[in-house]
């Protein structure tokens, strides 16, 4: 997923929430503002070469989870939950609903179904707080 959303867009981000909001209710539109936000975290993370400011969805969902901590703390996983955000396919879904409208980019071989291989994100937001391994610090 390209870090940069001025991706041809015909329409402002508000915009295009509106319409995504209407067009896929299960999700907020809170959730979208995350995902945007979530992706320059995720950019500022991992993507340390200007040139190429592209994300593979392991580095976007746990550049977005890690910022989701950092912002809502032992909440992260309600908060998240509330908007719809559930699940690691929950997050593709955003995503390339995203890049439906032309917010988001993508590369060749990107696919929602990467999205399906990733961590569980309870496990993901519960680690710091329950002791357990978290995927976070060992990507």
């Amino acid at each position: 997923m390209s870090a940069w959303y001025d991706a041809p867009m015909q329409q402002s981000f508000e915009k295009a929430v509106d319409l995504l909001v209407a067009r896929y209710p299960q999700y907020t539109e809170e959730a979208y503002e995350f995902m945007r936000v979530g992706l320059d975290a995720a950019a500022d993370k991992f993507c340390k070469d200007d040139k190429s400011p592209h994300l593979s969805a392991r580095e976007l969902y746990l550049g977005a989870c890690a910022h989701a901590l950092e912002e809502y703390g032992p909440l992260a996983g309600k908060v998240l939950e509330f908007w719809g955000l559930r699940t690691a396919r929950d997050f593709g879904n955003v995503v390339y609903n995203l890049i439906e409208v032309g917010i988001f980019g993508k590369q060749k071989g990107d696919s929602l179904e990467q999205f399906d291989e990733l961590p569980d994100l309870q496990r993901i937001l519960n680690a710091p707080y329950d002791g357990s391994e978290s995927p976070l610090f060992n990507p």
